[in-house]
């Protein structure tokens, strides 16, 4: 985790050295990742990188932990606001995704690290990274409002989220295709619609 040193630079020094990091994570795998492309893309000394963290494992850990604790308060503030709305908790997924990890141009870093999450199983230090992810949704079940849902139990419950998941993440892949943010916006919210109240007309 990052140094005091660190957390007393200014906000927009701390954002080059993140962004720097992030686009050198995004180009290479962590054990190929160059500290020198980070220090010379941020601006800075390489002895100055060492002041502020140990190593790039530690950097990149520091990065998952920044966005897994913020996903977690926006989802745990969802849930509060709208009373465990399962559906606008996966809205708000959605423009987390749109509004921060893609505006941003964050598609590529989080791609690449974890789909290296995925395949070094054995490496401990990235089996040490996991614990970084956001929550997962079934985590929240008991804050979760079950009353309006064909929900028996828990199992239920996590092949709804299954369901909701797999419409979430392709239509934030989708939304590369629209020209307007908006109209892939309308077109995901149309499929939650869909899920949330069927398809058929019931009064034929």
């Amino acid at each position: 985790m990052p140094t005091d040193t660190f957390d007393k630079l200014s906000e927009e020094k701390k954002s080059k050295i993140i962004l720097a990091a992030k686009k050198e994570f995004a180009r290479a795998s962590l054990k190929e990742a160059s500290i020198k492309n980070i220090v010379e893309n941020a601006g800075i000394a390489r002895g100055s990188f060492y002041q502020y963290f140990e190593s790039k494992e530690d950097l990149l850990q520091y990065i998952l932990k920044e966005r897994a604790e913020e996903m977690n308060r926006k989802l745990e503030y969802t849930l509060k606001i709208t009373n465990g709305d399962i559906f606008e908790v996966f809205i708000s997924i959605y423009d987390y995704m749109i509004n921060e990890c893609i505006s941003k141009g964050e598609v590529d870093f989080f791609k690449k690290v974890f789909e290296e999450l995925k395949t070094s199983q054995d490496d401990i230090f990235v089996i040490d990274l996991k614990k970084y992810k956001p929550k997962k949704i079934e985590e929240y079940y008991d804050k979760v409002d079950k009353s309006n849902l064909k929900i028996e139990n828990k199992e239920e419950f996590k092949l709804l989220v299954r369901m909701l998941h797999a419409v979430t993440k392709k239509a934030v892949v989708s939304s590369f295709k629209y020209e307007l943010k908006q109209k892939a916006r309308e077109d995901y919210l149309k499929q939650l619609e869909y899920i949330k109240y069927g398809v058929m007309n019931k009064a034929k």
